[in-house]
């Protein structure tokens, strides 16, 4: 079973994807190894030191540090445009997902961290606090360093090729969206169970101290609530929700003879809601699926007219909708007192194709596309995908008969739909009198 994260650690997690922190690791490695050599100094015969000179440690040294700053304003420099392609050409919600790029932050790591390190070890070269095994260590270490830049330059090359184009955006949007959906497929409801939206007798609400998006929610602390109060406790919004105060987030259920709940028991369970001014693919499956339609949407635009990348985020939303394994039945849920309202499979295919739907309804090609999408999402067995998966095939040609115009596009999309099983027999030509 899937073990969920508390808030503490999900902040921590956020921390650690972020590029300064990853930095900041290589910068205190590159530190420690140029000064390990002052430590073992006493440990190494000085016979054996006495075979690596100061010029020569320090040369090294100096070629690094020259050569890795030029380098590293270069890469960030690189960064930055991708960033502001991939804002432009895709959607700025993917921009997240490239800053968080492993291979790029650990680019960035290493030119930084090694720059760090050379002007640490000529900063103890030129105050003389090596001795000869110093000098030794230190060589070594600078040896190794050069075959790690060496490695991360090469790859880093290879890399920079792909690093912004709209192809790369979207397998890294995929990516964040996939383990988004695996892990709703295996808890649906955070460990939690089901809450179906009926109101079950009193509650006292609990409302949200500012405005913005549910980005988490700690299960574990709202278990801990409901455990000192013997009470259920109802999430009335889940994550990805847009929330403000007056607009109840979670509910704790009273009996008759509970009467009101200490305003510090409150705090205590409001504290439990993350709010932040955007969304987090952690606990929010919709949100990948979002960002991707956004990319469509954004490629069917008159400023961009590139059909060819929206028909491929379908491909892509598909695999996205299809990720995951069903949870067993059997298990018990790990917080039986809190209630997760669910996620409906209209609210999935609304977020993956309604807007693309509407904006590629004049192009046959977009269309015949979202139609084998839905077609194969219907041959799942996710609970209520065959009946949306109908619902937005037809929606999705009743949407191209009010907007196609040419005959050979109208007998293409007529096609897909006989094929898909999904259109009435009426022909196109009855609902365009003008063809």
């Amino acid at each position: 079973m899937k073990l969920q994260l508390s808030r503490r650690l999900w902040v921590i997690s956020q921390v650690m994807r972020q590029l300064w922190f990853v930095a900041a690791i290589y910068c205190v490695a590159g530190i420690a190894t140029a000064l390990l050599g002052i430590l073992l100094n006493r440990y190494i015969p000085e016979d054996i030191g006495d075979t690596i000179g100061v010029d020569s440690v320090g040369s090294l040294l100096s070629i690094i540090a020259s050569s890795m700053l030029t380098v590293l304003i270069f890469s960030l420099n690189t960064v930055v445009q991708a960033s502001s392609s991939a804002a432009s050409s895709a959607t700025p919600r993917a921009v997240g997902t490239l800053l968080e790029d492993r291979t790029a932050q650990s680019a960035l790591s290493t030119f930084l961290g090694s720059f760090i390190f050379s002007l640490v070890g000529l900063i103890a070269l030129n105050t003389k606090l090596y001795g000869t095994g110093g000098r030794l260590v230190l060589f070594i270490a600078t040896i190794a360093i050069i075959v790690l830049i060496i490695g991360t330059l090469l790859r880093w090359i290879n890399y920079l090729g792909r690093l912004g184009k709209v192809s790369r955006t979207i397998e890294q949007v995929e990516d964040q969206a996939v383990t988004s959906m695996r892990n709703y497929r295996a808890e649906p409801f955070l460990g939690g169970t089901e809450f179906d939206g009926d109101m079950p007798g009193v509650l006292q609400l609990i409302e949200p101290p500012e405005s913005g998006y549910l980005r988490f929610v700690d299960m574990a602390t709202l278990d801990a609530v409901s455990r000192k109060l013997n009470a259920d406790i109802y999430v009335l919004e889940r994550p990805g929700a847009f929330v403000a105060p007056g607009r109840h987030i979670a509910g704790i259920r009273l009996t008759q003879d509970d009467g009101v709940v200490d305003e510090d028991v409150v705090a205590e369970a409001a504290r439990a809601f993350t709010i932040g001014h955007e969304r987090s693919y952690t606990q929010d499956p919709l949100y990948g699926v979002t960002v991707m339609s956004q990319v469509a949407l954004r490629a069917l635009s008159p400023a961009v007219n590139d059909p060819g990348t929206a028909i491929d985020v379908v491909t892509h939303l598909v695999r996205i909708l299809e990720a995951g394994e069903k949870p067993d039945g059997d298990s018990e849920p790990r917080y039986p007192r809190i209630h997760m309202p669910t996620i409906t499979a209209e609210e999935f295919f609304d977020a993956a194709f309604t807007a693309m739907a509407r904006d590629g309804a004049g192009m046959a090609e977009v269309v015949i596309h979202l139609l084998h999408a839905c077609r194969a999402l219907g041959h799942t067995d996710i609970p209520g995908f065959s009946e949306m998966s109908k619902k937005f095939s037809t929606l999705t040609v009743d949407r191209a008969r009010e907007t196609l115009r040419f005959q050979s596009d109208i007998e293409r999309v007529e096609r897909a739909a006989s094929r898909s099983n999904i259109a009435s027999p009426v022909s196109f030509r009855q609902n365009n009198p003008e063809q």
